[in-house]
């Protein structure tokens, strides 16, 4: 069978289409009900002791806001088709998309569970920053969340309503905020405003971050209505006595000293990923993000996707988000999921990769390098047709070149870089450059469609990715009469595979070693990172290998 007809054949196979959603809080909620409404049997798994959605501070205050979210927990609740699992903790996780089994302890009990696709809805974890503050937390010196708490308490909102409560916060001098921490200092503060206190509540801010949707309103709608915002470089002084709590700061305007005497302070918090995340990683083959959440920092990643497909990450889980956002990552995810999932079966490719079962010896090197978490075994390494992204990582290191990648096999492409160089003539220095198709492709063709200056000898050879081109590709082009050879890669942290740039970087930098224990001048061999909108910078990277080469 040729290569181009085994890349068409297709095969339909079966799929799980129970979803599996970790985290009992909002988001987690409207998830399953997104995803139940499509048809699907959703398994909700909270890790929490109780069946009260968490982050409270998520909801807002506003009525309409309490409303909805207290109708959606009871539509989760009575939907037939949202399976929930309180006290629920996450043990093992194997398999790919479409085919996961996840084993599970709820309230002590053993659970094994088939499912398509899971998503993971952390939420976020707060600690009061009482201790940078030098303060100790007090009926009178109380965090954020208790305050919130408070404000949801009829006799809290009479006391506010008589007009003698003076209410301080201090918010952005522990750490540097954010656009959700101030939208909750933002919302407390309206909220009191409301109840008549908007004159006695006065709000000590380093930086006011009003970057989110409807910042600005809300904090122009608390200063409409009494509230008074002072920014100030460092936090005021607090002296506490018997029965008496002196607030002092310096006001820049009037260029004083200014004491207050609340009868509250309340101090922001810090707002981190879940604690779990980390476990969750482990057991779910998923990579970590920045400051513990679960989304790297890579384009192909968002807005909900992790490395692997058919585990998606949404809201606290992959960063600090409203709760507006995090149920857009929610809708997002469920159409992601119809997507994979279907009606229970799905068309993939047959030969997408393939593994020769003769060669393989089970070494399990293809199982930790493959970046999408696409191989098990049984007795021999297997492919997931759905999970496999064709990067062609685990084919390149290999070490028995046991997997082969339908239409980039290593005799594939061996063809192809002879055939490239003897495209070359009239003695132009004959430059062969790698080119990943998620990147560089794109970037060099450009660069050809609106005519940049580019060297006469030069040739590409597609690769599915940087983390495919093989020691053995670099060492046959120089064989066969390249002059100078370029891997031109993704940025790191931009690699659709993830890893694909790594993997090229430590391979040239072996190469780079055999070409000097060979006496073979290591300039005509470049690694070089860009994006595909870089036609400019493919020119240049292309003439500056010529000019090195100096056979222009």
């Amino acid at each position: 069978m040729t290569t181009a007809k085994k890349a068409r054949e297709m095969e339909t196979i079966d799929i799980a289409t129970d979803v599996l959603v970790i985290g009992g809080g909002y988001t987690g909620l409207k998830a399953a009900n997104t995803i139940a409404a499509l048809g699907y049997h959703v398994i909700l798994a909270d890790q929490e002791s109780n069946d009260n959605p968490k982050a409270p501070f998520l909801m807002g205050i506003s009525k309409q806001a309490r409303e909805e979210l207290s109708a959606l927990k009871k539509t989760v609740q009575s939907d037939k088709r949202i399976e929930f699992l309180p006290e629920t903790r996450i043990d093992q996780a194997a398999g790919v998309s479409g085919d996961f089994t996840v084993r599970l302890t709820s309230k002590g009990e053993a659970l094994e569970k088939k499912v398509g696709a899971v998503v993971v809805a952390t939420d976020i974890d707060s600690a009061p920053l009482n201790h940078i503050y030098g303060l100790e937390l007090s009926d009178r010196i109380i965090s954020l969340s208790d305050f919130e708490e408070k404000l949801t308490a009829a006799d809290f909102k009479q006391k506010i309503g008589k007009g003698d409560l003076t209410v301080a916060f201090l918010v952005g001098f522990a750490q540097d905020g954010n656009p959700l921490l101030m939208k909750r200092v933002m919302d407390s503060v309206f909220a009191l405003c409301e109840a008549g206190a908007g004159e006695s509540t006065y709000v000590y801010v380093n930086d006011i971050k009003v970057a989110g949707d409807d910042l600005e309103r809300l904090y122009k709608a608390g200063r409409d209505k009494g509230a008074i915002y002072f920014k100030l470089t460092r936090p005021p002084a607090i002296e506490q006595g018997d029965g008496a709590m002196t607030l002092t700061f310096h006001d820049p305007v009037v260029r004083s000293d200014i004491e207050l005497s609340p009868d509250l302070v309340v101090l922001e918090e810090a707002m981190t990923a879940s604690q779990i995340n980390t476990q969750l990683a482990e057991i779910l083959r998923i990579d970590m993000g920045p400051m513990g959440f679960l989304q790297t920092d890579n384009v192909h990643r968002f807005p909900v996707n992790s490395n692997r497909e058919g585990i998606y990450v949404i809201g606290s889980a992959r960063e600090i988000e409203t709760l507006s956002d995090a149920w857009t990552d929610a809708e997002n995810a469920a159409l992601q999921i119809k997507h994979l999932l279907g009606d229970g079966t799905r068309e993939v490719p047959k030969f997408r990769a393939e593994v020769n079962r003769e060669k393989c010896v089970t070494c399990l090197t293809c199982y930790r390098c493959c970046p999408h978490g696409a191989i098990y075994w049984d007795d021999k390494a297997v492919i997931s047709p759905v999970a496999c992204q064709a990067c062609g990582i685990c084919a390149s290191e290999c070490p028995q070149e046991a997997i082969q990648v339908t239409g980039y096999a290593d005799d594939e492409i061996i063809e192809k870089i002879r055939a490239a160089l003897a495209d070359v003539k009239n003695g132009a220095a004959k430059i062969l450059a790698f080119c990943c198709e998620n990147s560089s492709l794109e970037a060099g063709r450009a660069a050809a469609m609106f005519h940049y200056p580019l060297p006469g000898g030069l040739r590409m050879i597609q690769v599915p990715c940087a983390g495919k081109v093989d020691i053995h590709y670099v060492l046959t082009a120089l064989v066969e009469g390249a002059d100078g050879v370029l891997i031109l890669a993704c940025h790191p942290g931009n690699c659709k595979s993830e890893t694909g740039t790594t993997y090229a970087r430590w391979r040239i930098e072996l190469a780079y070693r055999m070409l000097e224990e060979t006496g073979i001048d290591k300039n005509r061999l470049a690694f070089v990172t860009l994006a595909s909108n870089m036609a400019p910078e493919f020119a240049k990277i292309a003439v500056e290998m010529e000019n090195r080469l100096g056979l222009n």
